[in-house]
């Protein structure tokens, strides 16, 4: 038995189709209403706000989550205000790997130098080359949108400029060993300072985490020169250390000299002043003695000079040959072996 189709029955393509036909309009209301929600439906992320611009004013902040506008009457811009952020300079990160470690350079092996933005001219006119890191977030998002003109593009541009000037200007007030070795932190300190202050007066919105100096070398412009001056330098710290170290053996060896020399002269000067005090005193005594009795202290005071004068002569004592030849002297040359001193014995002829 064949069962024919039925004429008046269409089926349920022919009934959607004939629905379709008899609701186009409203068909098409949904559609564009759905299409609307759609438009109009956003979601902010969680490390984000959102700025809701409402006919050009601000109509408010949106915190996290899902949330509607009016068509054709809001505008948002979705800040990543909870993010933290980094801006590098004289270099940008590339891509790391997890087992990745920084070099000894201080970067990782992905990263790129930018040398149009390392070198510095110190406060001793000598060129330095620093790649630092700014880590910071938005923390007035409604500030950073409208204070800070442009896209994104444009608005980090704006920074990276305000943050090389603020840079370049405290590099221009410090030595170039400071920047090289000791300064850094201060340096650092200072950039977190100043960028703030700038910032703020600006009302850019943002807010700085930190500033991170990450190397600091000489400029290869000036490598080869810096090398010689620091060779230099070590030379005369070596030449400076064998001097002192001369001069703390030869010191103390003069100081013991000067010593001795010092405690002899004391010596000395003990005993010229005893032996001066004690002929004062035989000096009073003579005198005193020579008041009582002048000729016996002139006879005694004749014999102690004569003393000392006979010892240092060689006196001979010559007799005549007889009473007859008493006025005359005859001298013959006397070997020294037969003069003998006063008072000695005397040898028969």
């Amino acid at each position: 038995m064949i069962i024919m189709p039925d004429p008046n029955d269409p089926g349920w393509k022919g009934w959607l189709l004939r629905f379709a036909a008899k609701h186009v309009l409203w068909l098409a209301l949904l559609a564009l209403a759905v299409l609307a929600a759609a438009a109009n439906v956003y979601t902010i992320p969680s490390d984000s706000r959102g700025i809701v611009l409402r006919f050009g004013a601000v109509s408010g902040v949106e915190d996290p989550g899902l949330h509607v506008k009016l068509p054709f009457a809001d505008e948002v811009y979705v800040i990543p205000a909870e993010r933290k952020q980094s801006l590098e300079f004289g270099f940008r990160a590339g891509g790391r790997a997890p087992a990745e470690t920084l070099s000894a350079a201080g970067r990782f092996p992905g990263d790129r130098p930018v040398a149009s933005e390392k070198l510095m001219l110190t406060k001793d006119n000598k060129l330095i080359e620093v790649e630092w890191v700014m880590h910071f977030h938005i923390g007035a998002p409604e500030e950073y949108v409208f204070n800070l003109p442009g896209s994104g593009a444009e608005k980090e541009k704006i920074l990276r400029d305000l943050c090389m000037a603020a840079m370049r200007r405290i590099f221009a007030a410090v030595q170039f060993d400071e920047g090289l070795t000791s300064g850094k932190q201060k340096i650092q300190d200072e950039a977190f300072l100043s960028l703030q202050s700038t910032f703020d007066e600006l009302k850019t919105g943002i807010r700085i985490d930190e500033v991170l100096l990450q190397e600091t070398n000489v400029s290869e412009a000036i490598k080869d020169e810096y090398n010689s001056v620091t060779t230099a330098e070590e030379q005369v710290k070596t030449m400076i250390y064998q001097a002192e170290a001369h001069a703390n053996k030869v010191v103390p060896e003069a100081e013991g000299r000067a010593s001795v020399l010092v405690n002899e002269g004391e010596g000395y000067k003990f005993q010229r002043i005893s032996e001066a005090q004690g002929e004062a005193a035989r000096l009073n005594l003579l005198q005193e003695a020579y008041k009582l009795n002048p000729e016996l202290t002139r006879l005694n005071m004749w014999a102690e000079g004569m003393t000392e004068v006979w010892k240092k002569l060689n006196v001979v004592f010559v007799e005549g040959l007889s009473d007859g030849d008493a006025g005359l002297l005859k001298v013959l040359p006397i070997p020294p072996e037969a003069i003998y001193r006063f008072g000695g014995p005397r040898e028969e002829n």
